[in-house]
């Protein structure tokens, strides 16, 4: 993930209703949901790479979105609303912030925009593909985290799928209080325990989306590096790190399977 400037530092408490209702009040566009500190080219780049890594991982899974209920957990500014919206799903968001679900019920009438908690909120039925991208790893309570995951998987109807994009794994380095991510197999552990087939693992980004360290600068190349990860992509190469961005993927048998 790259370093956001202004990223609450690891002794800083953090409370996250507080925290992302300043992001994005502040950013009321995809930097609230992404790289703040980056340009608005480098975070639809980043966001455009995700598109597409889902679009063929919801392919791969037959899933056809016209007519299908969806929930979006941790809708922010609306990305995956739009996104599944636009293809004729039903869409249900979670959203934690006042300023946040008030922009998405401004922005997608069309939408059931609930404000609330992951880890307590009760969505309301179960759905087709539950959706959650790049949310939980924000969550670095444990027992918020397993809650909020658990109440996820409970969303998923029999035979509907799954779809988790997060940091996934262990992180060497430095990390700001709002971040905390997890090893895959605490994920799978999870998904299990709920009913759900062992989640397969695909990455998102290589270049986009991490601390670039010392390459920094290649930031502010933003086309560079999604054409560098495009081709990886193309090439189903594997993560290369620790803490590398990953989609998860599982699904809820169907039922008498």
């Amino acid at each position: 993930m790259a370093e956001i400037p202004g990223a609450l530092p690891r002794e800083t408490s953090y409370d996250p209703e507080a925290f992302w209702q300043g992001v994005l009040s502040a950013h009321p566009d995809l930097r609230g949901t992404g790289e703040p500190g980056l340009s608005m080219a480098y975070n639809q780049a980043m966001y455009r790479l995700r598109e597409i890594v889902v679009t063929r991982e919801l392919a791969k899974e037959g899933v056809k979105l016209q007519g299908a209920a969806v929930l979006d957990g941790g809708s922010g500014v609306g990305f995956w609303v739009n996104y599944y919206t636009r293809r004729g799903a039903q869409v249900t968001g979670i959203e934690l912030t006042e300023a946040g679900a008030e922009l998405l019920a401004r922005r997608f009438p069309q939408a059931r925009i609930v404000r609330g908690d992951l880890a307590e909120t009760d969505p309301g039925g179960t759905f087709d593909v539950v959706n959650c991208c790049d949310v939980l790893y924000h969550i670095t309570d444990d027992a918020r985290w397993e809650a909020a995951l658990c109440r996820l998987c409970r969303a998923v109807a029999p035979g509907g799928v799954l779809l988790v994009s997060d940091v996934v794994g262990g992180w060497h380095g430095p990390l700001a209080a709002h971040c905390r991510p997890r090893e895959r197999a605490r994920y799978a552990a999870v998904l299990t325990s709920e009913g759900l087939t062992a989640p397969r693992a695909t990455p998102t980004h290589w270049w986009l989306n991490r601390d670039l360290g010392a390459l920094k600068g290649l930031n502010r190349l933003p086309h560079l590096l999604y054409a560098l990860d495009r081709l990886l992509n193309a090439l189903s190469w594997p993560a290369w790190e620790p803490g590398a961005n990953q989609l998860l993927v599982a699904r809820r048998p169907p039922t008498g399977a």
